[in-house]
């Protein structure tokens, strides 16, 4: 009977010592039951965000050239803006906003979630599969942790007053 016990015991404790990745869960609605922030809305910001990094980057390596104006003796319509000063700005917004991007990457304390970041956003895309397979997490644990790590960056993120934080409603 005492062997019995200790058996039940001794599963119950290695049962709960490696049940995948479940205290990111409990975490996160402990949190959010004391927090003023979505966890999915702020997840689904940051992960907007980072989509739009590559894209980003590419337009950044494309130099705006400026060049001299050609009087061609030609009619035009009255422009209201400067299109080379609107190229001009677009190049520097892109650059500025790869640039946060890769900071508030490194910002990340947690060397497990910025390396998920990392190799997810900002490396050359692979499959998501050999992403999985080399992080060592399961496919369920690698989202949950994608997820920690995404919320990480939208509390991270320095444009605004909350970052890309959502407030709940």
């Amino acid at each position: 009977m005492i062997a019995v016990m200790l058996f039940i015991a001794l599963v119950g404790v290695w049962f709960w010592a490696n049940w995948e990745r479940s205290d990111a869960q409990v975490r996160k609605t402990t949190a959010s039951a004391v927090s003023p922030w979505d966890y999915e809305a702020s997840v689904a910001e940051a992960d907007n965000v980072l989509e739009d990094y590559r894209r980003r980057k590419q337009r950044s390596r494309v130099k705006a050239s400026i060049q001299s104006p050609s009087l061609d003796g030609m009619p035009r319509s009255s422009s209201i803006g400067n299109v080379m000063e609107i190229k001009i700005t677009n190049h520097l917004d892109d650059e500025t906003y790869v640039e946060v991007c890769e900071k508030t990457i490194e910002c990340i304390e947690d060397d497990a979630r910025r390396n998920i970041l990392k190799d997810y956003y900002i490396k050359q895309p692979i499959a998501v599969e050999l992403l999985i397979a080399d992080s060592g997490y399961s496919k369920a644990g690698y989202y949950l942790a994608l997820k920690d790590a995404l919320y990480t960056f939208a509390s991270l993120w320095p444009a605004g007053d909350h970052g890309l934080l959502v407030n709940q409603k």
